[in-house]
């Protein structure tokens, strides 16, 4: 009998129905199923080394970005099938893998028995203002930096509980017309360039809330992160992003594409706010982010993602 491990957050929203779906779809392809609910000191990490000691032949997580990140990063070139049940905020993972959001019944038999499909995963060393560089961590969608990381900074508990990934998006607006920060970056080791930016987004995925796709045309399994460096000079140039995140114009000039396999971000008037996934990770100096490519092992709709 196969095994499954469900690890979830218990605070999340709809997780007890989540739960109980995931349940009953493991009954009925016969697996031995266990729950095992995050804590406020371990958000998933620990359960799901725990998982793969003990041999588990699949994982669910049920949560939002945060608590997938953490269960993803173990199960990373494991090999282990990685489900996801999405209760969370804005889950940005589980929208770039087309899961159901909002039908608990839908997203448990894929993430029990869905097909399984071999996905990248971001990696990021955060670098401190006092020169403390932290231990490289996972990033699933995105990492961001300048005024989209003070957005989500801004954006309140009560409010994300509240009215769900539209609170980023409140906040966000809020800051459409503050000034640029000063970043340098480098792409595969090439020269040192230099920007005036709003905001610069590391991508391993293309589509945020509101389904616009920032970097159309990038998928989850092409091996590169894509880079966009987000420079409008005035409000009437969000309307040419916007656009050009729907997919109906395109935006020279104030929204610009790079590729690679490895980026390094680095401060140069005042350190950096970042973002991962959507969670506020405060203020770096350097970022170096790559591309782990085909590491995690993901149950998908479909054959490909």
């Amino acid at each position: 009998m196969p095994t499954l491990v469900v690890i979830g957050n218990p605070t999340a929203r709809r997780f007890e129905g989540a739960v109980d779906a995931v349940l009953r779809e493991a009954a009925r392809t016969g697996s031995d199923a266990r729950v095992v609910p995050t804590t406020p000191t371990d958000a998933g990490a620990g359960q799901a080394r725990d998982a793969v000691a003990s041999g588990a032949d699949a994982v669910v997580a049920i949560g939002g970005d945060g608590t997938v990140r953490e269960v993803a990063a173990v199960l990373a070139g494991t090999g282990i099938p990685l489900g996801i049940v999405p209760v969370g905020t804005a889950n940005l993972f589980a929208r770039n893998l087309d899961l159901p959001l909002r039908d608990a019944e839908a997203a448990a038999r894929i993430a029990v028995s869905g097909a399984t499909a071999s996905v990248d995963l971001g990696r990021v060393v955060l670098t401190r203002a006092d020169g403390t560089r932290e231990p490289e961590q996972p990033f699933l969608v995105v990492v961001g930096v300048g005024n989209d990381a003070l957005a989500v900074a801004a954006s309140s508990l009560r409010a994300k509980r509240r009215v769900g990934w539209a609170a980023y998006i409140a906040a966000g607006a809020r800051r459409l017309g503050h000034p640029s920060f000063a970043v340098r970056g480098r792409f595969d080791g090439g020269p040192v360039e230099s920007a005036h930016a709003w905001s610069v987004l590391v991508h391993n995925a293309a589509r945020i809330p509101a389904g616009l796709q920032v970097l159309p045309g990038t998928r989850l399994d092409d091996g590169l992160l894509h880079v966009a460096v987000v420079s409008p000079r005035h409000l009437a140039h969000w309307g040419r992003i916007a656009a050009a995140g729907a997919g109906i114009a395109r935006a020279e000039g104030v929204l610009r594409h790079r590729r690679a396999l490895r980026v390094t971000l680095g401060a140069v008037d005042e350190p950096m706010p970042v973002q991962l996934d959507g969670d506020a990770a405060g203020r770096v100096e350097r970022l170096d982010a790559r591309i782990d490519s085909g590491a995690l092992s993901i149950r998908v709709t479909g054959s490909e993602v």
